[in-house]
């Protein structure tokens, strides 16, 4: 079942699973999907005597055990929430609940950055009337589906340039991206956010992020490039060195997969390198300045670069600008 499935199946109480499981390591899904069961799962007069939360390093097993079969003071179903379960000694324990669960209790586990062992025989007994649901993270052109998705339930649209500096500045974070758009939605009522509403409204700077070192690079800009650097050089913690090689290693990785491609159609270069569309051009301009060979060339100097950041060959007080150098001059 996917997110959207689950969210509209307890905002509507068509619970179809005497108790969840939520698992993985995207923890936006896992607070949305628990939020929606705390939010409609009991009537607001209900909730003091049918909803309970425990945390699973605080929680006796046992004790546990007797609150889900204990019965609802009055309504037709009580809520029980553990988060943090892979926390709470002798989860197994729980194996004698799911072989006979309650029908008037709704049991939801929560269980962040973990994997669940399938072949544990709590698990398999947990599997007959549960439902396990596990929250991957996401990537890519699925972040910007996503972040299009709540933005239309709102009626709000996004252009692509304010999408890139929101994805780009914020990365994979969908907490930090949902509080930045729920920000904007508050504040917008045109219906339409900008580059520009980013900028002002969230704190990015538009001219300094790696997205626009890319593009620069891309367009063998050197004066951006450098005032790029200096700016990534000053604010270290913002923009660690890491991610920044990490990102310009994939840059160039695509690149020489393009190289490859015999006039390929703008699609099948999306397709094939897996980007949006919108970026597709960035990287047709940046095949006119970096050949197949300077690019094998560049991975290299991204490797030195990676390996120096380490003290594996000495300290470089300023190793990504002699990276740019580098690249620049190639």
């Amino acid at each position: 079942m996917d997110t959207q499935r689950l969210l509209n199946s307890i905002s509507t109480n068509h619970l179809s699973h005497f108790h969840y499981l939520l698992f993985g390591e995207e923890h936006f899904f896992i607070d949305q999907i628990e939020s929606c069961f705390l939010e409609n799962t009991i009537a607001e007069d209900l909730i003091d005597f049918n909803r309970k939360i425990f945390y699973g390093k605080d929680t006796d097993v046992f004790s546990l055990i007797n609150v889900l079969q204990s019965f609802p003071m009055s309504g037709s179903k009580q809520l029980i929430v553990l988060r943090e379960a892979h926390k709470m000694d002798g989860i197994n324990e729980l194996e004698t609940y799911f072989k006979n669960p309650v029908k008037s209790t709704v049991f939801v586990l929560c269980y962040k950055n973990k994997t669940i062992d399938k072949r544990k025989k709590w698990v398999k007994e947990f599997q007959k009337k549960g439902l396990l649901f596990e929250s991957k993270k996401i990537y890519g052109q699925k972040i910007s589906n996503w972040l299009n998705q709540v933005l239309s339930k709102a009626n709000m649209t996004i252009e692509k340039s304010a999408e890139i500096l929101l994805i780009d500045s914020l990365g994979s974070d969908l907490s930090k991206l949902f509080n930045a758009v729920k920000k904007l939605i508050s504040i917008m009522s045109d219906g339409k956010i900008t580059a520009s509403n980013v900028q002002e409204h969230i704190g990015f700077h538009r001219e300094y992020n790696n997205f626009e070192l890319q593009n620069a690079i891309a367009e063998k800009n050197a004066h951006k490039v450098f005032l790029i650097t200096n700016y990534f050089e000053s604010n270290p913690n913002k923009f660690p060195l890491p991610l920044t090689l990490g990102l310009l290693f994939s840059f160039f990785s695509k690149l020489l997969l393009l190289h490859s491609f015999d006039n390929p159609s703008q699609k099948y270069i999306a397709e094939q390198i897996k980007v949006h569309p919108f970026f597709v051009s960035s990287y047709q301009t940046a095949c006119k300045h970096y050949s197949f060979e300077v690019c094998v060339q560049i991975i290299n100097y991204l490797k030195e670069c990676d390996l120096k950041f380490k003290g594996l060959k000495g300290v470089d007080k300023n190793p990504l600008k002699e990276l740019m150098l580098k690249i620049i001059s190639s």
